[in-house]
């Protein structure tokens, strides 16, 4: 926060007079660690310009790293000189200052003591695992994907599966005579389950294969019915690399609240003033 804010003001102008680069060129990391600059003494890394190139709001990092970079370094070498002079004039035994250091190693403490616990707690292993036992073991189930034209009278019917079979473009005939809602899709019901439709409707529509037609019209409580099958599909289980993502950060959570849990069941909390010696995490 404190860099961005050194930063803004220079790279505002800088900033809209650049073409950006792939995010690839944006964000590659400098090829070498080497000493880019000395102020009396200290030294700043390359390593450090780019940490500090990374830590600069997203709009900033929009420009490539090389565009900034002697930028980023003048400002480096500004706030080394600062510090240091405010450490020479004792900032560093005044209170507040020493409030502020001790929260912010507090939250860095925090963040990085989680990160590696979450580290060690979810691994790729476990979340294989995961998946093999609860997703991977769901109940699959064939799903097909048809298109439909509804008329009122068996006779309709038998007209549109005469003009379907002389070559007939069936989304056009369903938009032309079907009756249901999905006439302006060209009677097209996207994927369903057997269960999902009336009974005969789905017997029909299952015994056929991708690209094939009923040639004799379906009944339901709906009118009559000529059905194409455009695909037939496996669903009910996701593959690992979809399920992955919210399996991990499922973990992740759980690692956090057992971790905070084992953490309080070892500490002795006294919560002044509220009646309670001890809080509960917030879920």
């Amino acid at each position: 926060m404190i860099r961005a804010l050194f930063a803004s003001a220079v790279l505002a102008v800088s900033l809209y007079a650049s073409a950006p680069l792939s995010a690839q060129t944006r964000n590659a990391a400098a090829p070498k660690d080497m000493i880019a600059a000395t102020v009396d003494g200290q030294t700043i890394m390359e390593s450090d310009i780019q940490a500090f190139y990374n830590d600069l709001p997203q709009k900033y990092r929009q420009v490539p790293y090389e565009q900034l970079r002697s930028q980023l370094m003048e400002r480096m070498i500004d706030q080394t000189m600062i510090s240091s002079a405010a450490e020479k004039d004792g900032y560093l035994k005044r209170a507040d200052v020493q409030k502020r250091i001790a929260n912010i190693t507090q939250r860095v403490l925090n963040e990085i003591y989680v990160s590696d616990r979450i580290k060690n707690l979810v691994t790729d292993a476990k979340v294989k695992d995961a998946y093999q036992k609860s997703i991977a073991l769901e109940t699959k189930s064939e799903e097909v994907r048809a298109r439909h034209i509804l008329v009122k009278t068996k006779e309709e019917a038998m007209t549109v599966i005469a003009e379907v079979k002389g070559g007939a473009d069936f989304a056009a005939v369903a938009k032309a005579k079907s009756t249901g809602p999905s006439s302006r899709n060209g009677g097209d019901l996207g994927y369903f389950g057997f269960k999902q439709m009336a009974p005969p409707f789905s017997k029909a529509a299952f015994a056929l294969k991708p690209g094939e037609f009923t040639t004799e019209p379906v009944k339901t409580q709906f009118g009559w019915h000529v059905i194409k099958v455009e695909d037939r599909r496996v669903a009910g289980s996701a593959s690992f690399e979809e399920a992955s993502k919210k399996i991990r950060q499922e973990l992740n959570q759980k690692a956090y609240k057992d971790t905070i849990a084992n953490l309080r069941a070892k500490s002795k909390i006294d919560v002044m003033g509220s009646g309670v010696s001890k809080i509960q995490p917030l879920q």
